[in-house]
């Protein structure tokens, strides 16, 4: 019965030990997802300033343009 006891208390052991660093794993990749997702939050942003931009230039080009005529 105390064998038992005692390989029972190993595999306790082991398995807190698998837990701790399973939980340390989740938590790291808790971390770099928000890193992620605010990155890909700048992104999106810098994208759109981009495309505004873009419009804006389009458009002044648009209008400085000299009519066909000339």
């Amino acid at each position: 019965m105390q064998k038992q006891i005692e390989e029972l208390q190993i595999k306790f052991s082991f398995q807190e030990e698998t837990l701790k660093e399973l939980n340390d794993v989740i938590s790291d990749q808790g971390k770099e997802l928000l890193q992620l997702k605010s990155e890909i939050r700048n992104i999106k942003l810098e994208l759109q300033n981009e495309r505004q931009d873009l419009k804006t230039l389009d458009k002044a080009s648009i209008e400085n343009e000299r009519p066909p005529h000339y």
